[in-house]
């Protein structure tokens, strides 16, 4: 999407960022709603909720990210278990990516509801 200049007052030009990062949340884009909630504070500071809603988007990233790379580290472990045991068929490699993915994503799901509930 190429840069977009805003027209209209300040307060006008945050609202339709603020209304833009909301919608990034929702559909689960929060560097995109990052982005946006920071362009806002650097203007205009007390913008509504803008900065607890920056700090909301940042630990949704956060969390996002780790879920992934768990994800990626239990693909990456089920080939190489698939390795060691010297699986020759491409589609049981698959299977096993997809397989470590799922058990991977869910370790890390895990790790982080542990976190929290140790937190709380």
């Amino acid at each position: 999407m190429p840069k977009q200049t805003l027209t209209g007052t300040l307060d006008e030009q945050c609202e339709f960022l603020y209304n833009m990062a909301q919608e990034k949340m929702a559909q689960g884009n929060f560097t995109g709603a990052v982005h946006l909630l920071k362009e806002i504070i650097k203007h205009a500071p007390q913008y509504r909720d803008a900065a607890s809603l920056l700090v909301e988007a940042k630990r949704k990233k956060s969390i996002q990210t780790t879920l992934l790379v768990a994800a990626f580290v239990g693909a990456a472990l089920f080939i190489g278990i698939g390795t060691l045991l010297e699986v020759r068929n491409d589609f049981v490699f698959l299977i096993l990516a997809v397989v470590g993915a799922i058990v991977g994503f869910g370790a890390g799901n895990f790790l982080h509801s542990f976190q929290n509930s140790a937190n709380a």
